[in-house]
């Protein structure tokens, strides 16, 4: 086995408290080296997903890690990272599994034996300071029962971040699941958390053995009883989850005026005041999801009182619309077509200048006088789609057999966005041409999926899939 970023990473994410996801862990740990950290810049469209992408490469060993983490690595002091773990480290894991998590990463220290490959040596000597903090070795790390948690995780992740390399544990991690963390639950007891370090570190089982005044047994109960519950991860608070979830759906807007608020993000606040109101059709309504919104907290909220029940069923539709469109793009990322997506468009890329294409007549394909409204968008469709519709088809149909791409299930997806996109943009009177503004959004989802790559190609599918009659065939006709 291999310590790397990548294995230590996956040992704390099998441990993460719950509503902890693998982004916010992840950079929460670089942080406490390099606080300036980002895997995005500012204003990056799809920011959230770039932050998703790099952490998960991080943790799968794809990528070694920045030497904008690695370089300040070298010259933090460790006492200040340990310190920087026990406030913000140790809240995001599960309190119970804090010695599994010991357990965890002291076998994968003992089992990184050194070899030589190709040029470069891997490995861990039995004599390498391997906890960076205290300064143990890694035969002193294997006998040693008695440790300071937080103290021991910042000691490791030092010498992860500046002695290994993340690509090394690319079989490592196949091996690092939360069967194998949790298999160490019946050695707990092998080991103690020490309750302080220094000089007069702590541990409760022992503290009670000893021969204490009364006074200082109550300080030892009441130290340990401290400290237990900083390592506890709080409670999430109901309000700021659904927050959260409200103005996500949102699209960070007010529902009622449209203003923008913000989305609460890594502690962050909203960048407006808001509140979370409930609309209620009848006094005996209880409060819920179902009937929560987030509203300005000066200018919208206090209407709500005065609103008549239509305007309240507008907004409560308005909320539905939301949600249904955000559980699209949930759906939507869980699906994993990236890469085959991008071989698609890679292809269609490629042959979309290509000479000797052979031509398409428009006549042999889905009519779309009725189902496109504008002429505009009609034309640049069937200019486009006249010439390259034969070679997208089979691009399409050969990828289905090499990689398992589904043409279908693909344009049925794209299909359920421009419906939920359409009955938003119905409350939009100023979008003068509708059906161009869907697939606009479309293209540029489609663009964001894949990197930011193969635009051209982007518009391309969407055109042959309106053509095909997935999209926008509520009112298609065959000719």
């Amino acid at each position: 086995m291999r310590l790397c970023f990548g294995s230590y990473f996956a040992v704390l994410v099998s441990c993460k408290a719950v509503n902890v996801d693998n982004k916010q862990l992840c950079e929460v740990l670089l942080h406490s080296v390099a606080p300036n950290f980002e895997f995005t810049f500012s204003g990056q469209e799809n920011a959230d997903r770039v932050r998703e992408d790099a952490s998960s490469k991080l943790l799968r060993c794809e990528q070694n890690l920045s030497k904008d983490v690695t370089d300040p690595a070298r010259h933090a002091n460790p006492q200040e990272v340990a310190a920087y773990f026990k406030d913000n480290v140790l809240k995001l894991l599960d309190s119970n599994l804090f010695k599994q998590i010991v357990l965890a990463l002291r076998d994968i220290i003992a089992s990184d034996t050194p070899e030589e490959v190709g040029k470069k040596i891997y490995g861990i000597y039995d004599d390498t300071k391997v906890e960076m903090v205290s300064g143990t070795t890694k035969m002193g790390l294997s006998s040693q029962t008695e440790f300071s948690f937080h103290t021991f995780l910042a000691g490791v992740f030092l010498y992860v971040v500046t002695n290994t390399e993340n690509r090394s544990g690319k079989k490592t991690i196949k091996l690092i699941t939360q069967e194998y963390v949790f298999s160490f639950t019946s050695h707990i007891e092998e080991i103690i958390l020490l309750v302080n370090d220094g000089s007069n570190r702590v541990n409760l089982v022992s503290g009670l053995m000893e021969n204490r005044t009364d006074a200082e047994f109550a300080e030892d109960v009441a130290g340990y009883v401290v400290d237990r519950i900083k390592q506890l991860a709080p409670l999430p608070k109901q309000d700021d989850s659904l927050l959260v979830t409200l103005l996500a759906e949102a699209n960070g807007k007010c529902l009622y005026c449209g203003d923008y608020l913000g989305i609460p993000k890594r502690g962050k606040i909203p960048v407006k005041k808001c509140e979370i109101v409930h609309l209620k059709l009848s006094p005996d309504e209880a409060e819920s999801y179902e009937n929560a919104v987030a509203l300005c907290a000066n200018e919208c909220a206090p209407l709500v009182p005065t609103m008549s029940s239509e305007e309240i069923k507008d907004l409560l539709e308005r909320k539905q619309r939301c949600a249904d469109l955000q559980a699209f793009l949930d759906r939507i990322s869980g699906i994993k077509f990236q890469n085959q997506i991008e071989a698609v468009l890679r292809e269609v890329h490629k042959t979309k200048n290509a000479k000797g294409l052979e031509p398409t007549n428009i006549k042999d394909l889905v009519e779309i006088e009725r189902k496109i409204h504008e002429p505009f968008l009609k034309d640049k469709i069937n200019a486009s789609m006249a010439r390259l519709y034969k070679t997208v088809k089979e691009t399409c149909s050969r990828l289905e057999q090499e990689i398992g791409f589904d043409t279908n299930i693909f344009g049925e997806l794209m299909k359920s966005a421009s419906i939920l996109l359409e009955s938003g943009i119905q409350q939009k009177p100023d979008i003068v041409d509708p059906q161009e503004y869907i697939m606009d959004l479309l293209v540029e989802k489609l663009y964001s999926q894949v990197g930011q790559r193969y635009k051209d190609a982007c518009e391309i599918i969407v055109g042959y899939l309106v053509k095909r009659c997935d999209l926008f065939n509520e009112n298609a006709k065959q000719s």
